[in-house]
This record gives C-alpha cells, sequence and structure tokens, in this order.
C-alpha cells in the first residue's frame, strides 16, 4: 500500500472513531454519556440522516432541510429541538419514520443537525 494511501486510511478510521455511536456503536454510547444542560421539554437522542428518495408523508428528501423523522409523531408536526452544548434551537417539520433504532428518539436532516451544532449522535431537548 502506498504511504499516502496508508495516511488516509487512518485519517478516515480516526474520524469514525472519534464518534462515539459510530466507532464504538450505539451501546457505547447509552452506557457512557448522560444528557446535560436543562432541558424544558424532553431530553432524548437525536441522529441525523444525509441520504434518501421519498420520505413516509411522499415529499422528496431534502438533506438540507429543516425536517425529521419520528415514529408516532404525526406528519407536519412541528418540534423546536435544542442542543445543550450550545443553546441553539431549531423548529423541525416531522415528515418522516424512524429512526429504527432503539433509543434514538428522532432522525434530523442535515440541515437542521447542522443548523443546531450538531456533528453526530447526541442528547438534544425536543420541546
Amino acid at each position: 500500500m502506498r504511504p499516502s494511501s496508508c495516511i488516509a486510511a487512518l485519517v478516515a478510521a480516526s474520524l469514525i472513531a472519534s464518534s462515539p455511536a459510530y466507532g464504538r456503536g450505539f451501546a457505547w454510547f447509552f452506557s457512557h454519556s448522560r444528557p446535560h444542560g436543562s432541558c424544558a421539554g424532553q431530553n432524548i437522542v437525536a441522529t441525523y440522516y444525509v441520504s434518501g428518495r421519498r420520505t413516509a408523508s411522499g415529499q422528496a428528501f431534502n438533506s438540507g432541510g429543516l425536517t425529521a423523522a419520528h415514529r408516532t409523531l404525526p406528519f407536519g408536526s412541528q418540534v423546536t429541538v435544542t442542543n445543550p452544548e450550545n443553546g441553539r434551537s431549531v423548529t423541525v417539520t416531522i415528515n418522516d419514520r424512524g429512526p429504527f433504532t432503539r433509543g434514538v428518539t428522532l432522525d434530523l436532516a442535515r440541515g437542521a443537525a447542522h443548523a443546531i451544532g450538531m456533528t453526530g449522535t447526541q442528547w438534544v431537548c425536543m420541546s
């Protein structure tokens, strides 16, 4: 293997490993993290997703949108999501179903995650 390929592989591996949920698994994330900061609503675990074609509501998926997936909330519901690490909030519209990982409550579109400064799976406040 060429040296430049080795360096690229090491960088990619370190980036993946730096995200607790992806590098070590969701079980590790849930056993080693706890919500922090004050929350006027519910402390939940959120992830974000960047690809898809159609949402369960029939809309085209927009990775830059302010939308989210939730297992049970009605389509069109609006919820405010706050990142307790920096206090930034965004209001998202539920237009998809999921996430289907036990313990994860909300899947944000990348645009919504970016708006609150979320870089991976984390605890957020939902109201």
